[in-house]
């Protein structure tokens, strides 16, 4: 009875996935727990001039695409430093 109930969970995984709709501008990845998750473009204006990046030791780092300073970017970072940066770069 315990195979017939995995091999239905198994089977509505897979149905899950090949039903997630997909689009060129959004990544679908999807959890251990089998829960989708989009991750979407920066929203921020900033981003049209900065680039995302990693350090060697795993930081999290934004690069000014016309200077070359950097600042970091830790989880749930603001983007306020990039604005007062592009203010004072114009």
């Amino acid at each position: 009875m315990n195979d017939s109930i995995s091999s239905q969970k198994s089977q509505s995984k897979k149905a899950l996935q090949e039903a997630t709709p997909t689009s060129p501008t959004k990544v679908v990845r999807i959890t251990k727990k089998g829960n989708t998750r989009r991750k979407t473009k920066p929203r921020a204006p900033c981003w049209q001039h900065f680039s995302k990046y990693s350090t060697k030791d795993g930081e999290n780092r934004a690069k000014c695409n016309y200077c070359d300073v950097t600042y970091t970017m830790e989880t749930g970072a603001s983007t306020t430093n990039l604005n007062n940066h592009l203010k004072a770069i114009k």
